[in-house]
């Protein structure tokens, strides 16, 4: 469902009328992105989780970027180890071909470079 994009059609008609009940472009101009290290259980495989040296977590880590709102534009999961820049990356660049108008994205320091 994920994989196939299933998820996201489903998921943007709402978003769009939320937007609109709020006075807004259905189409969101300006995003948040952040990330979380979270601890992986011991049944998922070595291959897709790894060490977060900071924050000492042996797991993955999701990215998120929401809209204004606080609605859920684009979600990315990656090993623990993996920058937030290096990710942060690739899942703009994504998020830039499903949303034209988005023209700011609000991040943190991790997010430098």
């Amino acid at each position: 469902m994920f994989a196939s994009g299933a998820w996201s059609r489903s998921c943007t008609p709402a978003a769009q009328e939320v937007h609109e009940a709020e006075g807004r472009h259905p189409e969101p101009t300006a995003g948040i992105i952040d990330a979380q290290s979270v601890k992986a259980a011991g049944s998922v495989p070595a291959s897709s989780r790894n060490i977060d040296g900071g924050r000492k977590v042996n797991g993955r880590k999701r990215l998120i970027v929401v809209d204004c709102l606080g609605l859920l534009l684009a979600v990315m999961v990656t090993v623990v180890n993996v920058t937030g820049r290096e990710a942060g990356g690739a899942l703009l660049a994504r998020l830039r071909k499903r949303y034209f108008r988005l023209m700011l994205v609000w991040a943190d320091d991790g997010y430098t470079g």
